[in-house]
């Protein structure tokens, strides 16, 4: 290990696989609150779409 470029490696090592166990859940979770957004605004859509398509009361 008294090689430079092992210990270089090494620590790059590591570093990339910090990097991976940080990145990698806070990615799902940022796709999974998006994803959740847009169907709550598709949905919002959707029922808007419906109450505007039915005639009005007027009585």
């Amino acid at each position: 290990m008294n090689d430079p470029g092992a210990l270089f490696f090494v620590l790059m090592a590591l570093l990339a696989g910090m990097m991976t166990l940080i990145y990698v859940p806070l990615r799902i979770f940022l796709t999974a609150t998006a994803r959740s957004r847009r169907l709550r605004l598709l949905q919002r859509i959707r029922k808007l779409r419906d109450e505007l398509g039915q005639p009005l009361n007027n009585e």
